[in-house]
Protein backbone atom coordinates (compact mmCIF):
# COMPACT_ATOMS: atom_id res chain seq x y z
CA UNK A 1 0.00 0.00 0.00
CA UNK A 2 1.50 3.74 -0.62
CA UNK A 3 1.13 5.88 1.80
CA UNK A 4 -1.30 8.94 1.28
CA UNK A 5 0.71 11.22 3.27
CA UNK A 6 4.43 11.84 3.64
CA UNK A 7 5.89 13.08 7.00
CA UNK A 8 8.50 15.94 7.32
CA UNK A 9 10.01 17.19 10.92
CA UNK A 10 8.29 19.84 12.31
CA UNK A 11 10.95 22.62 12.71
CA UNK A 12 11.95 22.34 8.61
CA UNK A 13 8.19 23.34 7.22
CA UNK A 14 7.89 26.00 5.27
CA UNK A 15 4.87 28.40 4.21
CA UNK A 16 4.32 26.65 0.57
CA UNK A 17 3.17 23.36 2.71
CA UNK A 18 0.32 24.82 4.40
CA UNK A 19 -2.44 23.77 2.29
CA UNK A 20 -0.90 20.53 2.40
CA UNK A 21 -1.09 19.78 6.14
CA UNK A 22 -3.32 16.94 7.77
CA UNK A 23 -4.57 17.05 11.15
CA UNK A 24 -3.00 14.51 13.28
CA UNK A 25 -6.82 12.97 13.37
CA UNK A 26 -7.08 12.99 9.62
CA UNK A 27 -3.33 11.68 9.21
CA UNK A 28 -4.24 8.42 11.56
CA UNK A 29 -7.55 7.93 10.44
CA UNK A 30 -6.00 6.96 6.70
CA UNK A 31 -3.71 4.97 8.00
CA UNK A 32 -5.69 3.02 9.92
CA UNK A 33 -7.91 2.00 7.18
CA UNK A 34 -4.51 -0.86 6.38
CA UNK A 35 -4.41 -3.61 8.52
CA UNK A 36 -0.60 -4.25 7.14
CA UNK A 37 2.28 -3.21 9.76
CA UNK A 38 4.50 -3.44 7.47
CA UNK A 39 3.15 -1.51 4.85
CA UNK A 40 3.28 1.52 7.40
CA UNK A 41 6.60 0.95 8.76
CA UNK A 42 8.18 0.30 5.51
CA UNK A 43 7.37 3.50 4.25
CA UNK A 44 8.29 5.67 7.38
CA UNK A 45 11.44 8.29 7.47
CA UNK A 46 14.08 6.45 8.73
CA UNK A 47 14.32 8.97 11.28
CA UNK A 48 10.45 8.97 12.30
CA UNK A 49 11.31 5.15 12.53
CA UNK A 50 14.27 4.91 14.77
CA UNK A 51 12.34 6.36 17.23
CA UNK A 52 9.82 4.57 17.88
CA UNK A 53 9.40 1.38 20.13
CA UNK A 54 10.10 -1.99 19.23
CA UNK A 55 7.00 -3.14 21.00
CA UNK A 56 5.09 -0.22 18.22
CA UNK A 57 6.61 -2.05 15.40
CA UNK A 58 4.93 -5.27 16.23
CA UNK A 59 1.40 -4.43 16.47
CA UNK A 60 -0.39 -1.99 14.20
CA UNK A 61 -2.64 -0.20 17.28
CA UNK A 62 0.91 0.91 19.10
CA UNK A 63 2.27 1.77 15.99
CA UNK A 64 -0.53 4.25 15.05
CA UNK A 65 -0.68 5.60 18.86
CA UNK A 66 3.60 6.28 18.55
CA UNK A 67 3.18 8.01 15.82
CA UNK A 68 -0.10 10.04 16.68
CA UNK A 69 1.98 11.11 19.66
CA UNK A 70 4.58 12.90 17.47
CA UNK A 71 1.79 14.09 15.18
CA UNK A 72 0.33 16.03 18.36
CA UNK A 73 4.02 17.39 19.29
CA UNK A 74 4.34 18.36 16.17
CA UNK A 75 7.94 17.01 16.06
CA UNK A 76 6.75 15.33 12.57
CA UNK A 77 3.85 16.91 10.46
CA UNK A 78 1.65 14.88 8.22
CA UNK A 79 1.71 16.47 4.87
CA UNK A 80 -1.02 15.18 2.06
CA UNK A 81 -0.19 14.65 -1.69
CA UNK A 82 -3.03 17.25 -2.60
CA UNK A 83 -4.02 20.10 -1.67
CA UNK A 84 -6.60 20.74 0.80
CA UNK A 85 -10.15 21.78 -0.30
CA UNK A 86 -10.30 23.92 2.82
CA UNK A 87 -7.85 25.01 5.50
CA UNK A 88 -7.56 23.55 8.60
CA UNK A 89 -10.02 25.42 11.20
CA UNK A 90 -9.72 26.76 14.36
CA UNK A 91 -11.69 24.29 15.58
CA UNK A 92 -9.71 21.49 14.06
CA UNK A 93 -6.71 22.59 15.34
CA UNK A 94 -7.74 23.63 19.02
CA UNK A 95 -6.86 20.23 20.06
CA UNK A 96 -3.23 20.39 18.76
CA UNK A 97 -2.35 23.66 20.45
CA UNK A 98 1.72 22.45 19.24
CA UNK A 99 0.39 22.18 15.57
CA UNK A 100 -1.38 25.49 15.80
CA UNK A 101 1.64 27.02 16.71
CA UNK A 102 3.84 25.96 13.95
CA UNK A 103 1.05 26.59 11.89
CA UNK A 104 0.88 30.31 12.82
CA UNK A 105 4.72 31.05 12.54
CA UNK A 106 4.19 30.11 8.89
CA UNK A 107 1.40 31.90 7.57
CA UNK A 108 3.31 34.71 9.10
CA UNK A 109 6.49 34.03 6.96
CA UNK A 110 6.52 37.03 4.21
CA UNK A 111 5.93 35.11 0.76
CA UNK A 112 8.78 34.55 -1.21
CA UNK A 113 9.13 37.69 -4.11
CA UNK A 114 9.35 36.26 -7.75
CA UNK A 115 12.35 38.49 -9.63
CA UNK A 116 11.93 38.63 -13.01
CA UNK A 117 15.28 37.89 -15.39
CA UNK A 118 14.10 39.60 -18.76
CA UNK A 119 15.68 42.80 -18.36
CA UNK A 120 18.78 44.39 -19.59
CA UNK A 121 21.42 45.06 -17.11
CA UNK A 122 22.05 49.17 -16.59
CA UNK A 123 25.33 50.51 -16.18
CA UNK A 124 27.13 53.12 -15.07
CA UNK A 125 30.40 54.43 -16.28
CA UNK A 126 30.04 58.14 -14.89
CA UNK A 127 33.05 58.84 -11.84
CA UNK A 128 31.58 60.12 -8.47
CA UNK A 129 33.53 61.38 -6.42
CA UNK A 130 35.15 59.07 -3.07
CA UNK A 131 32.46 59.94 -0.47
CA UNK A 132 34.43 58.37 3.05
CA UNK A 133 32.26 57.99 6.34
CA UNK A 134 33.42 56.74 9.41
CA UNK A 135 31.13 54.46 11.48
CA UNK A 136 32.12 53.39 15.30
CA UNK A 137 32.13 49.76 15.78
CA UNK A 138 30.44 48.03 18.81
CA UNK A 139 32.84 46.04 20.61
CA UNK A 140 31.79 42.32 20.91
CA UNK A 141 30.34 40.99 24.08
CA UNK A 142 33.03 39.94 26.17
CA UNK A 143 31.31 38.43 29.36
CA UNK A 144 30.81 34.47 30.10
CA UNK A 145 28.96 32.26 32.06
CA UNK A 146 30.61 28.72 33.67
CA UNK A 147 28.95 25.46 34.58
CA UNK A 148 31.23 23.10 36.76
CA UNK A 149 30.96 19.72 36.13
CA UNK A 150 32.51 17.23 38.75
CA UNK A 151 35.61 14.99 37.66
CA UNK A 152 36.76 14.12 33.93
CA UNK A 153 34.81 11.33 31.92
CA UNK A 154 34.61 10.20 28.48
CA UNK A 155 31.50 11.86 26.46
CA UNK A 156 28.17 12.54 27.66
CA UNK A 157 25.47 12.64 24.93
CA UNK A 158 23.58 15.74 27.20
CA UNK A 159 24.79 18.94 26.95
CA UNK A 160 23.80 22.72 28.86
CA UNK A 161 21.88 25.30 26.69
CA UNK A 162 21.28 29.14 27.20
CA UNK A 163 18.08 30.57 26.63
CA UNK A 164 17.52 32.94 23.84
CA UNK A 165 16.89 36.76 24.70
CA UNK A 166 15.75 39.71 22.81
CA UNK A 167 19.65 40.46 21.87
CA UNK A 168 21.16 36.68 21.76
CA UNK A 169 20.50 33.38 20.16
CA UNK A 170 20.14 30.06 22.04
CA UNK A 171 23.97 28.99 22.84
CA UNK A 172 24.87 25.57 23.62
CA UNK A 173 27.86 23.96 25.56
CA UNK A 174 29.34 20.69 26.31
CA UNK A 175 31.43 20.27 29.24
CA UNK A 176 35.31 20.17 28.36
CA UNK A 177 38.26 18.85 30.92
CA UNK A 178 39.82 21.57 32.46
CA UNK A 179 43.38 20.92 31.71
CA UNK A 180 44.61 23.45 34.60
CA UNK A 181 42.04 21.17 37.21
CA UNK A 182 42.01 17.26 36.94
CA UNK A 183 39.31 17.07 39.68
CA UNK A 184 36.33 18.99 37.37
CA UNK A 185 35.29 19.64 33.62
CA UNK A 186 33.98 22.93 32.47
CA UNK A 187 30.97 24.04 30.06
CA UNK A 188 31.87 28.00 28.80
CA UNK A 189 29.36 29.78 27.34
CA UNK A 190 31.59 32.37 25.79
CA UNK A 191 30.81 36.26 23.74
CA UNK A 192 28.00 36.87 25.76
CA UNK A 193 26.10 40.32 26.62
CA UNK A 194 25.90 41.42 30.30
CA UNK A 195 22.19 39.89 30.33
CA UNK A 196 21.15 36.97 32.75
CA UNK A 197 19.82 33.89 30.78
CA UNK A 198 18.46 31.17 31.61
CA UNK A 199 20.04 27.71 31.59
CA UNK A 200 18.80 24.33 30.75
CA UNK A 201 20.29 20.88 30.94
CA UNK A 202 19.43 19.42 27.15
CA UNK A 203 18.59 15.43 26.61
CA UNK A 204 18.43 14.21 23.07
CA UNK A 205 15.34 12.38 22.35
CA UNK A 206 15.99 9.70 19.98
CA UNK A 207 14.31 10.57 16.18
CA UNK A 208 12.73 14.17 17.93
CA UNK A 209 14.37 17.75 16.59
CA UNK A 210 13.97 18.85 19.74
CA UNK A 211 15.76 17.62 23.35
CA UNK A 212 13.98 17.35 26.26
CA UNK A 213 15.23 20.75 28.43
CA UNK A 214 15.23 20.32 32.00
CA UNK A 215 15.19 23.92 33.76
CA UNK A 216 18.46 23.86 35.71
CA UNK A 217 18.33 27.94 36.75
CA UNK A 218 17.13 31.27 35.77
CA UNK A 219 18.60 34.68 35.49
CA UNK A 220 22.53 32.82 35.87
CA UNK A 221 24.40 36.44 35.34
CA UNK A 222 27.51 36.10 33.25
CA UNK A 223 30.98 37.79 34.54
CA UNK A 224 34.23 38.82 33.01
CA UNK A 225 35.83 36.87 30.28
CA UNK A 226 39.00 36.91 32.47
CA UNK A 227 37.20 35.99 36.02
CA UNK A 228 38.62 32.61 37.33
CA UNK A 229 37.34 30.91 40.32
CA UNK A 230 38.66 28.13 42.53
CA UNK A 231 35.11 26.26 42.23
CA UNK A 232 31.94 27.90 40.14
CA UNK A 233 29.15 29.12 41.48
CA UNK A 234 26.84 26.24 39.26
CA UNK A 235 28.40 22.41 39.93
CA UNK A 236 26.67 19.74 38.48
CA UNK A 237 27.70 16.28 39.59
CA UNK A 238 27.61 13.18 37.48
CA UNK A 239 25.78 10.30 39.33
CA UNK A 240 25.37 6.44 38.70
CA UNK A 241 23.37 4.30 40.96
CA UNK A 242 24.03 1.19 42.85
CA UNK A 243 21.38 -0.82 44.09
CA UNK A 244 21.59 -2.96 47.70
CA UNK A 245 20.95 -6.52 47.59
CA UNK A 246 18.72 -6.77 51.00
CA UNK A 247 17.54 -5.23 53.97
CA UNK A 248 21.07 -4.59 55.67
CA UNK A 249 22.21 -2.07 53.35
CA UNK A 250 25.73 -3.28 52.99
CA UNK A 251 27.73 -1.28 50.88
CA UNK A 252 30.17 -4.92 49.79
CA UNK A 253 26.30 -6.31 48.84
CA UNK A 254 25.33 -4.13 46.40
CA UNK A 255 24.67 -4.66 42.39
CA UNK A 256 24.30 -3.01 38.92
CA UNK A 257 20.82 -2.57 37.57
CA UNK A 258 20.03 -3.85 34.40
CA UNK A 259 16.02 -3.02 34.24
CA UNK A 260 13.17 -0.73 36.46
CA UNK A 261 13.09 3.22 36.58
CA UNK A 262 15.45 5.94 38.12
CA UNK A 263 13.11 8.42 39.91
CA UNK A 264 15.04 11.67 40.39
CA UNK A 265 12.87 14.70 42.94
CA UNK A 266 14.62 18.07 43.27
CA UNK A 267 12.77 20.36 45.65
CA UNK A 268 10.16 17.82 46.55
CA UNK A 269 9.22 17.63 42.86
CA UNK A 270 9.67 14.55 40.54
CA UNK A 271 12.32 16.46 38.27
CA UNK A 272 13.54 12.97 35.92
CA UNK A 273 12.34 10.00 35.20
CA UNK A 274 14.75 7.07 33.51
CA UNK A 275 14.58 3.99 32.45
CA UNK A 276 17.39 1.66 32.45
CA UNK A 277 18.22 -0.31 29.69
CA UNK A 278 19.43 -4.55 30.15
CA UNK A 279 23.00 -3.05 29.49
CA UNK A 280 22.90 -0.52 32.35
CA UNK A 281 22.51 2.82 30.62
CA UNK A 282 19.85 5.22 31.68
CA UNK A 283 17.28 6.89 29.25
CA UNK A 284 15.13 10.06 30.15
CA UNK A 285 11.54 9.88 30.01
CA UNK A 286 9.44 13.63 29.30
CA UNK A 287 7.92 13.50 32.23
CA UNK A 288 6.04 17.24 31.82
CA UNK A 289 5.09 16.18 28.67
CA UNK A 290 3.23 12.93 29.58
CA UNK A 291 1.76 14.58 33.20
CA UNK A 292 0.11 17.35 31.00
CA UNK A 293 -1.55 14.45 28.71
CA UNK A 294 -2.70 12.61 32.13
CA UNK A 295 -4.29 15.71 33.31
CA UNK A 296 -6.30 16.14 30.01
CA UNK A 297 -7.10 12.36 29.89
CA UNK A 298 -8.24 12.45 33.82
CA UNK A 299 -11.07 15.12 32.52
CA UNK A 300 -12.16 12.97 30.16
CA UNK A 301 -15.08 10.89 30.17
CA UNK A 302 -13.57 7.53 29.81
CA UNK A 303 -9.29 8.19 30.59
CA UNK A 304 -7.73 6.75 28.18
CA UNK A 305 -3.87 4.75 29.40
CA UNK A 306 -0.74 6.98 29.01
CA UNK A 307 2.08 4.70 28.59
CA UNK A 308 5.26 7.03 28.98
CA UNK A 309 8.00 5.87 26.48
CA UNK A 310 11.52 6.20 27.34
CA UNK A 311 12.90 8.50 24.45
CA UNK A 312 16.08 9.60 25.91
CA UNK A 313 19.49 9.17 24.29
CA UNK A 314 21.12 6.11 26.38
CA UNK A 315 23.91 7.50 28.72
CA UNK A 316 25.85 5.72 31.32
CA UNK A 317 25.62 8.52 34.06
CA UNK A 318 23.03 10.99 34.68
CA UNK A 319 23.88 14.66 35.97
CA UNK A 320 21.98 16.33 38.91
CA UNK A 321 22.86 19.91 40.61
CA UNK A 322 25.00 20.39 43.54
CA UNK A 323 25.44 24.37 43.69
CA UNK A 324 22.94 26.66 41.25
CA UNK A 325 23.99 30.24 41.37
CA UNK A 326 25.78 29.66 44.84
CA UNK A 327 23.34 28.23 46.43
CA UNK A 328 23.75 24.61 47.66
CA UNK A 329 20.74 22.20 47.05
CA UNK A 330 20.45 20.23 50.39
CA UNK A 331 17.61 20.21 52.55
CA UNK A 332 14.39 20.86 51.52
CA UNK A 333 15.67 22.01 48.57
CA UNK A 334 17.96 19.05 48.00
CA UNK A 335 18.01 16.09 45.50
CA UNK A 336 16.74 12.54 46.58
CA UNK A 337 16.81 9.16 43.77
CA UNK A 338 15.02 6.28 44.15
CA UNK A 339 14.66 3.02 42.04
CA UNK A 340 11.71 1.13 41.32
CA UNK A 341 10.94 -2.40 39.44
CA UNK A 342 8.17 -1.43 37.18
CA UNK A 343 6.78 2.51 36.17
CA UNK A 344 4.95 4.14 39.00
CA UNK A 345 1.73 5.61 37.96
CA UNK A 346 1.15 9.12 38.45
CA UNK A 347 -0.95 8.47 41.28
CA UNK A 348 1.81 7.33 43.27
CA UNK A 349 3.90 10.44 42.10
CA UNK A 350 1.74 12.55 43.26
CA UNK A 351 1.47 11.13 46.86
CA UNK A 352 5.27 11.09 47.12
CA UNK A 353 5.13 15.22 46.02
CA UNK A 354 2.44 15.50 48.23
CA UNK A 355 3.87 14.07 51.80
CA UNK A 356 7.75 14.97 52.06
CA UNK A 357 8.22 12.45 54.93
CA UNK A 358 6.59 9.67 52.86
CA UNK A 359 9.45 10.89 50.34
CA UNK A 360 11.61 11.25 52.80
CA UNK A 361 11.37 7.31 53.60
CA UNK A 362 11.09 5.96 50.10
CA UNK A 363 14.32 7.68 48.47
CA UNK A 364 17.94 8.23 48.96
CA UNK A 365 19.21 11.87 49.58
CA UNK A 366 21.99 13.25 47.50
CA UNK A 367 22.84 15.77 50.42
CA UNK A 368 26.73 14.20 50.62
CA UNK A 369 27.55 15.92 47.67
CA UNK A 370 28.99 19.03 49.84
CA UNK A 371 32.09 17.16 50.01
CA UNK A 372 33.06 18.26 46.99
CA UNK A 373 33.84 21.60 48.01
CA UNK A 374 35.36 20.12 50.85
CA UNK A 375 37.86 17.67 49.06
CA UNK A 376 37.07 17.97 45.47
CA UNK A 377 35.94 14.55 45.25
CA UNK A 378 34.23 11.95 46.99
CA UNK A 379 34.33 9.08 49.82
CA UNK A 380 32.30 6.52 50.81
CA UNK A 381 29.58 8.27 53.29
CA UNK A 382 26.42 6.70 54.75
CA UNK A 383 24.22 6.95 51.37
CA UNK A 384 27.27 8.04 48.58
CA UNK A 385 30.81 6.60 47.68
CA UNK A 386 33.03 7.45 45.18
CA UNK A 387 33.56 4.84 42.23
CA UNK A 388 36.85 3.31 43.11
CA UNK A 389 35.52 2.23 46.97
CA UNK A 390 32.36 0.94 45.18
CA UNK A 391 31.98 -3.07 44.82
CA UNK A 392 29.11 -5.13 42.85
CA UNK A 393 28.60 -8.23 44.36
CA UNK A 394 28.10 -11.15 42.67
CA UNK A 395 24.05 -12.31 41.67
CA UNK A 396 22.66 -15.59 40.84
CA UNK A 397 19.02 -17.09 40.02
CA UNK A 398 17.30 -16.22 43.12
CA UNK A 399 18.10 -12.49 42.76
CA UNK A 400 15.34 -10.47 41.00
CA UNK A 401 16.23 -9.82 37.18
CA UNK A 402 16.58 -6.31 37.22
CA UNK A 403 20.14 -6.79 39.16
CA UNK A 404 23.41 -8.16 37.89
CA UNK A 405 27.22 -8.57 38.86
CA UNK A 406 28.07 -7.37 35.45
CA UNK A 407 30.32 -3.80 35.85
CA UNK A 408 32.12 -3.25 32.95
CA UNK A 409 30.18 -0.07 32.25
CA UNK A 410 30.93 1.14 36.30
CA UNK A 411 34.73 0.15 36.17
CA UNK A 412 35.49 2.48 33.24
CA UNK A 413 34.72 5.30 35.50
CA UNK A 414 37.14 4.31 38.51
CA UNK A 415 38.77 7.70 38.00
CA UNK A 416 36.53 9.79 36.73
CA UNK A 417 35.15 11.78 40.23
CA UNK A 418 31.79 10.37 39.69
CA UNK A 419 29.08 9.47 42.50
CA UNK A 420 27.43 6.26 42.90
CA UNK A 421 24.24 6.47 45.08
CA UNK A 422 23.14 3.53 46.92
CA UNK A 423 19.31 2.57 46.68
CA UNK A 424 16.61 -0.16 47.67
CA UNK A 425 16.97 -2.88 44.62
CA UNK A 426 14.18 -4.46 45.95
CA UNK A 427 15.47 -8.04 45.95
CA UNK A 428 12.80 -9.99 47.33
CA UNK A 429 10.37 -12.12 45.86
CA UNK A 430 9.99 -15.68 45.07
CA UNK A 431 9.60 -18.03 41.57
CA UNK A 432 5.32 -18.84 41.48
CA UNK A 433 5.36 -22.14 40.06
CA UNK A 434 1.33 -22.73 38.94
CA UNK A 435 0.08 -26.07 37.69
CA UNK A 436 -2.22 -25.89 34.96
CA UNK A 437 -3.28 -29.45 34.68
CA UNK A 438 -4.77 -30.23 31.09
CA UNK A 439 -5.07 -26.63 29.99
CA UNK A 440 -4.43 -25.93 25.97
CA UNK A 441 -1.83 -23.88 26.22
CA UNK A 442 -2.34 -22.66 22.71
CA UNK A 443 -5.34 -20.53 23.64
CA UNK A 444 -5.58 -17.18 23.51
CA UNK A 445 -6.16 -17.03 27.46
CA UNK A 446 -3.39 -15.11 28.92
CA UNK A 447 -2.92 -15.81 33.00
CA UNK A 448 -1.24 -13.15 35.43
CA UNK A 449 0.00 -13.83 39.24
CA UNK A 450 -1.35 -10.19 40.71
CA UNK A 451 -0.03 -9.67 43.77
CA UNK A 452 -1.22 -6.48 45.92
CA UNK A 453 -1.07 -5.08 49.52
CA UNK A 454 -4.07 -3.92 51.50
CA UNK A 455 -2.02 -1.71 53.37
CA UNK A 456 -0.75 0.64 50.86
CA UNK A 457 -1.21 0.68 47.22
CA UNK A 458 1.65 -1.32 45.81
CA UNK A 459 1.15 -3.87 43.86
CA UNK A 460 2.28 -5.77 40.75
CA UNK A 461 1.16 -8.29 38.18
CA UNK A 462 3.51 -10.66 36.15
CA UNK A 463 2.56 -13.24 32.99
CA UNK A 464 2.50 -16.74 34.06
CA UNK A 465 4.98 -18.31 31.58
CA UNK A 466 4.81 -21.92 30.08
CA UNK A 467 7.28 -24.15 29.51
CA UNK A 468 7.65 -26.57 26.62
CA UNK A 469 9.46 -28.83 28.46
CA UNK A 470 7.04 -28.73 31.58
CA UNK A 471 3.69 -28.58 29.79
CA UNK A 472 1.97 -28.60 32.98
CA UNK A 473 2.92 -26.14 34.88
CA UNK A 474 3.30 -22.16 34.35
CA UNK A 475 5.83 -19.78 36.14
CA UNK A 476 6.09 -16.42 37.41
CA UNK A 477 9.24 -14.40 39.05
CA UNK A 478 7.35 -12.36 42.16
CA UNK A 479 9.51 -9.44 43.54
CA UNK A 480 10.30 -6.08 44.24
CA UNK A 481 8.05 -6.75 47.91
CA UNK A 482 7.69 -3.76 50.21
CA UNK A 483 9.24 -4.78 54.11
CA UNK A 484 6.10 -4.21 55.81
CA UNK A 485 2.31 -5.03 54.71
CA UNK A 486 -0.22 -7.72 54.00
CA UNK A 487 -0.03 -9.46 50.65
CA UNK A 488 -2.51 -11.22 48.83
CA UNK A 489 -1.81 -13.40 45.77
CA UNK A 490 -4.49 -14.00 43.03
CA UNK A 491 -3.88 -16.29 39.50
CA UNK A 492 -6.51 -14.41 37.62
CA UNK A 493 -7.40 -13.64 33.64
CA UNK A 494 -8.86 -10.79 32.10
CA UNK A 495 -12.17 -11.21 30.29
CA UNK A 496 -12.42 -14.43 32.26
CA UNK A 497 -13.38 -13.20 35.45
CA UNK A 498 -15.29 -16.76 36.36
CA UNK A 499 -11.68 -17.77 36.24
CA UNK A 500 -10.08 -16.64 38.87
CA UNK A 501 -8.58 -17.55 42.02
CA UNK A 502 -7.36 -16.12 45.32
CA UNK A 503 -4.24 -18.38 46.60
CA UNK A 504 -3.53 -16.62 49.98
CA UNK A 505 -5.01 -13.32 51.75
CA UNK A 506 -3.31 -10.93 53.55
CA UNK A 507 0.03 -12.48 54.96
CA UNK A 508 3.38 -10.83 55.66
CA UNK A 509 6.51 -11.43 53.74
CA UNK A 510 7.95 -13.58 55.92
CA UNK A 511 4.71 -15.84 56.17
CA UNK A 512 4.68 -15.61 52.06
CA UNK A 513 8.29 -16.78 51.82
CA UNK A 514 7.14 -19.84 54.02
CA UNK A 515 4.64 -20.79 51.87
CA UNK A 516 6.39 -20.28 48.68
CA UNK A 517 9.25 -22.83 50.56
CA UNK A 518 6.29 -25.55 52.36
CA UNK A 519 6.03 -28.60 50.18
CA UNK A 520 2.51 -27.30 49.49
CA UNK A 521 1.23 -28.46 46.66
CA UNK A 522 0.96 -25.28 43.67
CA UNK A 523 -2.37 -24.06 43.31
CA UNK A 524 -4.23 -25.88 40.26
CA UNK A 525 -6.56 -23.72 37.72
CA UNK A 526 -9.09 -26.03 35.98
CA UNK A 527 -9.49 -26.08 31.96
CA UNK A 528 -10.97 -23.31 30.13
CA UNK A 529 -14.04 -23.79 28.18
CA UNK A 530 -13.36 -23.06 24.66
CA UNK A 531 -13.11 -19.48 23.51
CA UNK A 532 -16.37 -18.37 21.53
CA UNK A 533 -16.44 -17.02 17.84
CA UNK A 534 -17.18 -13.46 19.98
CA UNK A 535 -14.31 -14.17 22.40
CA UNK A 536 -11.88 -14.90 19.32
CA UNK A 537 -13.07 -11.40 17.86
CA UNK A 538 -12.19 -9.24 21.16
CA UNK A 539 -9.02 -10.36 21.40
CA UNK A 540 -8.07 -8.91 18.03
CA UNK A 541 -8.21 -6.11 20.75
CA UNK A 542 -6.40 -7.83 23.53
CA UNK A 543 -3.62 -5.40 23.73
CA UNK A 544 -5.83 -2.03 24.35
CA UNK A 545 -7.99 -4.03 26.86
CA UNK A 546 -5.23 -5.54 28.67
CA UNK A 547 -3.41 -1.84 29.19
CA UNK A 548 -7.10 -0.50 30.50
CA UNK A 549 -6.92 -3.69 32.46
CA UNK A 550 -3.78 -3.04 34.32
CA UNK A 551 -4.27 0.53 34.58
CA UNK A 552 -7.26 0.27 36.97
CA UNK A 553 -4.78 -2.19 38.85
CA UNK A 554 -2.51 0.57 39.17
CA UNK A 555 0.08 -1.20 36.63
CA UNK A 556 2.02 -0.05 34.03
CA UNK A 557 1.89 -1.34 30.89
Amino acid sequence: MQLICKFVPGNTLSRDVLDYILSPDECIGQLSRTRNLQDVVGQLPKPLSESLPQSAKKDIHRLLTAIKQRLVRADWVAVSSFPRRSPLSESQLQAYPALKARMDKLSAQPEKKVVKANYAMVTDDVPLARNLSFSPVEPAPDKKIVVEFTGQWPGNAAYLTLSSTEKQKEKLAKPRRDVNNSHRSVSVFKNLEPEPRNLYLSIPMRGAPRALNLLLAENIAPVDEDHQMPEWETVLVPVRPLAYLDSSQNKDKASELCGGFIYVFWKGKLWREMAITDKAYYQDIDVEYYRNLYKEEQNQPQPKVIERVAEGAVMPQFWVPYKVAGEVQQGETGLKIMFSPKQKRFKQIELLESDPALLEKSSTPLDELGHYSEQQAFSAQEFTSDVASAKVHGTSEDDMPWLTGKQVVLRSYDQSNTVIAYVDGKNSGFVLSVETGLLDFNTLITHYAVVSDSESDWVISEVLEYSEANPHFATAQLGGFPPKGKFTLQITSPGHTHHSEVVFRDLTFQQVLAWSESANPAPELEPLPEASEQEKSAMDNLNDYMSLWREELGLSK
